[in-house]
């Protein structure tokens, strides 16, 4: 009994030091090849509108990631993903491509703070511009920083 208590310490604590020490950068690293820097041409002739529901998306989901509410914010910018794959998909196959693959790896295992960052990057990288953090005890998801 005693060596299995010591084992699921363990085994929780690897856990938990893991996602401390994962850096957001890695997180949606692995959802796109390029760098994050790298800007998504928006070859459609909706892009203002594309940009202003991510606009809008980024400034209701932003503040409310920095109440510490992340799986909210991650469902603001799942939803807004959404619309814009299903109003602006088949004229914008680049951008529908790009939120596609953050939501299919946003379903996947990661946690509510990493789901959300998925989608932000998605985000910046449709808007092309870098995908800003700050330290992780003062995460923030605002625009440009």
């Amino acid at each position: 009994m005693k060596t299995r208590t010591i084992i699921i310490i363990s085994l929780f604590t690897l856990c938990s030091v893991y996602s401390k020490a994962t850096p957001h950068a890695e997180v949606y690293s692995m959802v796109f090849s390029n760098s994050q820097t790298d800007s998504l041409p928006i070859t459609c002739s909706n892009s203002i509108e594309i940009e202003r529901i991510i606009d809008d998306a980024i400034s209701l989901g932003a503040p409310i990631y920095n109440e510490g509410l992340h799986l909210a914010c991650y469902r603001i910018y799942e939803w807004a993903s959404y619309k814009i794959i299903y109003v602006y998909g088949k004229t914008c196959k680049n951008v529908e491509a790009v939120l596609k693959t953050a939501i299919d790896k946003s379903h996947g295992d990661f946690s509510d703070t990493e789901k959300a960052w998925i989608m932000r990057s998605a985000f910046d990288k449709i808007l092309g511009v870098p995908t800003k953090t700050t330290t992780p005890e003062g995460e923030s998801l605002q625009k440009n920083g």
